[in-house]
C-alpha cells in the first residue's frame, strides 16, 4: 500500500504542471462548457477535451495502479472495476470528440458527467493515497 503516493503523484507533485489545468479547474469549465455549449469556438472545444484527456489517462492509470495494489477483492469489485471501466468510457468518448469536434448529441450532459467523473477520481484517489508521502 505505500506505492499509491508514486501512483497519484500527478494530483500534487511537481510534474503536475505539465498535463495541463489542475482538476480543480477541469471541473468549472467543463460546467460553463455544459452551460454554454456552442459559445466557444471549436479550437478552445479541443483544448478542453484534450486536457480532459489526458486527466483521464493518469486517472486510468491510477485507477489501474490502486486497483493492483488493494488487497480486499470487495473493494476491487464494489470500487475500482467500475471507476477503471468508467474512466476508459469517458477516455475513448472524450478523445473521439476532441478529434471529431463539437455537434455530439447530449454534449451538455456529457461535460456534467466528465465534471463528476473528475470528482469521483479526485476523492477516491485522494481516500486511498498516503498524502504525507506526497508532500
Amino acid at each position: 500500500m505505500d506505492n499509491y503516493s508514486n501512483t497519484v503523484n500527478w494530483f500534487f507533485g511537481k510534474a503536475r504542471e505539465f498535463f495541463g489545468p489542475e482538476p480543480g479547474a477541469l471541473v468549472p469549465l467543463n460546467i460553463l462548457a455544459a452551460f454554454f455549449a456552442h459559445e466557444h469556438s471549436d479550437a478552445s472545444m479541443r483544448i478542453l477535451h484534450g486536457y480532459t484527456s489526458i486527466g483521464l489517462v493518469i486517472g486510468i492509470f491510477s485507477a489501474f495502479s490502486i486497483f493492483m495494489n488493494i488487497r480486499s477483492t470487495f473493494k476491487k469489485i464494489r470500487v475500482f472495476i467500475p471507476l477503471l471501466i468508467i474512466n476508459v468510457w469517458a477516455f475513448y468518448v472524450n478523445t473521439w470528440v476532441a478529434i471529431n469536434g463539437m455537434g455530439i448529441p447530449y454534449g451538455k450532459q456529457f461535460h456534467i458527467f466528465l465534471s463528476i467523473l473528475i470528482i469521483a477520481n479526485y476523492f477516491v484517489f485522494r481516500r486511498y493515497t498516503n498524502l504525507k508521502e506526497v508532500t
